[in-house]
């Protein structure tokens, strides 16, 4: 098409528009109340009689177009499943915030774990020191520990204690519970005692943690990789046959009513 003649078609369309958004959503609109339509129409009323007819039958055929659409099954289906993934992502983003805390925590108590071994046998280290290195490399539990930190003075085992309940995660509490026992009763190397063992468990359970992580990261990735090969091989060979299948069918059984009828 030249310029002029695409200019000319973009027109013609655009008045066929105004005409059908006078009938759009009309089921019982005729060819004759489109012809009318056209007779008020500045753009038709100069044509001739037989071009107003073929354009009346040009704008009905568009117009049953446009009143036959409905919303397909699978659309509701898609526009069903989108709404329940739109309204069920923010709990599922909470469930993995709370998942990647909890690693957050379990790497955070482990490098706590080891600054009270490094500092424990020194002579002169109390539980106020140890304090104030777990709040310098604290991130997670810092609030608790820096209000801990800074009511210590007024009282250890009071300020432990409080510390001990707004926690909730109990590998710290339990390192709680041993700094509150060296406050007053043993020392701080008798109350850690136990921790070389625990550290070494939580390492280990770490550890098997982050392989099963990584196996399913691997599965996951597999499925994204191989997504494309299946999706093209379900889209370009399988949906086609079942509906080259599905209309040879028809046109077999069409052919078959056809002949009986014969």
């Amino acid at each position: 098409m030249s310029d002029r003649q695409r200019e000319k078609a973009m027109e013609l369309t655009e008045q066929d528009n105004k005409i059908l958004d006078k009938f759009r959503g009309k089921i019982k609109t005729t060819e004759q109340d489109i012809k009318n339509a056209l007779e008020k129409s500045k753009y038709f009323k100069d044509l001739k009689e037989e071009e107003k007819e073929n354009a009346a039958k040009r704008i009905n055929d568009k117009l049953k177009i446009v009143n036959s659409e409905y919303m397909k099954w699978f659309e509701f289906l898609l526009a069903f499943l989108f709404a329940i993934i739109g309204y069920m992502a923010p709990v599922w983003i909470l469930y993995f915030q709370v998942k990647m805390r909890e690693l957050e925590m379990e790497d955070e108590v482990m490098q706590f774990q080891t600054i009270i071994l490094m500092l424990m046998r020194i002579e002169r280290v109390n539980v106020e020191i140890i304090l104030e290195w777990l709040e310098r490399y604290s991130n997670i539990f810092y609030e608790p520990i820096a209000k801990c930190v800074n009511n210590y003075e007024s009282g250890a085992w009071e300020s432990l204690e409080e510390l001990k309940n707004d926690i909730t995660y109990e590998p710290l509490i339990r390192i709680i519970e041993s700094l509150q026992a060296a406050v007053e009763k043993i020392p701080i190397r008798d109350a850690f005692d136990e921790l070389d063992s625990e550290r070494d468990y939580y390492r280990e359970r770490r550890k098997e943690s982050n392989e099963r992580l990584i196996k399913r990261k691997g599965m996951i990735g597999k499925g994204i990789g191989f997504a494309p090969m299946v999706c093209m091989f379900v889209g370009y060979l399988i949906v086609p046959l079942v509906f080259i299948g599905l209309t040879s069918m028809s046109s077999s059984f069409a052919s078959m009513s056809a002949g009986s009828n014969l």
